[in-house]
């Protein structure tokens, strides 16, 4: 079987590399040491709980921060810009 005309032009192509083959996420745009990083951080993550003996809880006022954070995003999102129905002339953006 002859090989394909794009096989020329790209040069450096696997023999096993098939592009009717969808690929998935990982093998596209991960690492192999990206891949390794995370799964040794989800590892991490199961097994340190376990292991750590467990925190005391923060101070009240302390839970109150991300509240505040949130009230204030809630209130910036909510509030009008500064401009009033200030319609620009289309001919102004050319």
């Amino acid at each position: 079987m002859p090989s394909p005309p794009w096989t020329a032009r790209l040069g450096s192509r696997h023999k096993n590399d098939d592009p009717s083959t969808p690929r998935g996420f990982c093998a596209n745009y991960l690492s192999v040491e990206s891949r390794l990083l995370l799964a040794l951080v989800t590892v991490l993550l199961l097994v340190l709980p376990l292991v750590l003996p467990p925190l005391p809880p923060p101070p009240m006022l302390l839970l109150l921060v991300p509240v505040a954070m949130l009230a204030v995003l809630l209130l910036l999102a909510l509030t009008p810009s500064g401009s009033r129905n200030n319609v620009a002339d289309p001919a102004s953006y050319l």
